[in-house]
């Protein structure tokens, strides 16, 4: 039982741990032009590159 509760308690405080890590971030300034530029052009190629591989993992798992 005594182990039980302390995984409760970490998973609770990690949880805590994350929204504030998540809000610090949010804070954060996002940065000169050219930065968002960057940021879009790599936030786009992830997109892209996630996007063909569901579609090859979905073509694999359909055989």
């Amino acid at each position: 039982m005594d182990i039980l509760i302390m995984a409760i308690g970490a998973s609770i405080i990690a949880v805590l741990y994350g929204l504030y890590t998540m809000t610090w971030i949010y804070k954060q300034s996002p940065g000169s032009d050219k930065m968002k530029e960057i940021s879009d052009a790599i936030a786009e190629g992830a997109s892209a590159y996630l996007n063909r591989q569901y579609t090859a993992i979905g073509i694999v798992g359909a055989i």
